[in-house]
């Protein structure tokens, strides 16, 4: 098949595939980074150790995080321990959920202003849903 005769990629799914691409690349360093923190250091909110056996004997979630740092935290909890290694690497992990904003918002705005009026509005909407759901 000729350059000529392959199908061109819409610009709005270029936009959103990059921004997608890019930002999971650079959350996967983040939490690597993280990960690598969390496990040779001890600037750690909660020790690796404690975490593991506690997963491994099969804790629910609430219990874990009463029995290691005495609360069940809420909302962003991480933004606060952003220099240890675990809020380091669950900031990774958030940045490449958060990611997806940018991206959608981004091929809504390529899509308007190529047009597509209706398009652009259905992706800006689920970009605001998607904002809701992240603050909450």
């Amino acid at each position: 098949m000729s350059e000529q005769d392959r199908p061109k990629a819409p610009v709005a799914g270029l936009v959103y595939g990059e921004i997608i691409y890019w930002g999971t690349v650079i959350s996967a360093v983040i939490a690597l980074i993280g990960s690598v923190v969390n496990f040779v250091t001890t600037s750690n909110h909660i020790l690796p150790s404690a975490l593991l056996s506690k997963i491994w004997q099969g804790q629910d979630v609430t219990r874990i995080w009463e029995d290691t740092v005495g609360a069940r935290p809420d909302g962003h909890w991480y933004l606060d321990y952003l220099a240890t290694g675990d809020g380091l690497a669950t900031f990774g992990l958030a940045f490449g959920v958060f990611i997806v904003i940018p991206a959608i918002f981004g091929s809504a705005y390529v899509l308007f202003r190529g047009g597509d009026k209706f398009f652009a509005g259905v992706a800006a909407v689920a970009g605001l849903i998607t904002v809701g759901a992240m603050v909450v």
